[in-house]
């Protein structure tokens, strides 16, 4: 099973743990120091850009975000999140971050595309 990008082998079961993803993912991201923002954008499926949103630094949000475009092979400034991905970020960060990333978590929960940048 592949949840946030990592490989969990099927003897784990289809319920892992929240802190065996959230240490793959920080072991991922690596060291967080030189990023300062992460910014995501929202569109239609038609690409009419609907608004732009920062997420706070120091939480898991951040960091899956910054792992996620670190890993990404898709070009460009701004990469493509995939439903998969945006929703398994954002179940695991509603329940660590709370109401840190409730609000940009209610909004990935949607149907509307979301890219990301960081720097």
């Amino acid at each position: 099973m592949f949840i946030c990008g990592y490989y969990f082998p099927a003897s784990e079961g289809n319920k892992i743990e929240f802190s065996k993803v959230i240490e793959k993912v920080i072991t991922g991201a690596g060291d967080l120091s030189a990023y300062n923002t992460v910014e995501l954008t929202s569109e239609t499926r038609e690409g009419k850009q609907l608004e732009t949103i920062s997420v706070e630094k120091g939480t898991f949000l951040f960091a899956a975000l910054v792992d996620y475009y670190k890993k990404s092979e898709i070009k460009g400034e701004y990469k493509m999140i995939f439903y998969t991905n945006k929703y398994q970020i954002s179940e695991i960060s509603k329940a660590v971050d709370k109401e840190k990333t409730a609000d940009i978590c209610k909004k990935l929960d949607d149907m509307n595309l979301y890219r990301v940048k960081v720097a």
